[in-house]
């Protein structure tokens, strides 16, 4: 997957997460959203509330 935003992306379990999410719903409106948020930098808390996540259950320290 291409990353093109300025957000950090170096949560690699998260990263799973969102791209297996993308993969998932791929061809839905819901898939190119998160896609669009995603690869344009939005925050993983704000990715993680689109999918109804717990960011918390993701967090590195």
């Amino acid at each position: 997957m291409a990353y093109f935003g300025n957000e950090d992306r170096t949560n690699h379990r998260l990263n799973v997460e969102i791209e297996r999410q993308i993969d998932m719903w791929e061809g839905t409106i819901h898939g190119y959203e998160l896609k669009n948020m995603y690869e344009n930098g939005t925050s993983y808390e704000a990715i993680c509330e689109f999918l109804n996540i717990d960011y918390a259950d993701y967090e590195e320290e």
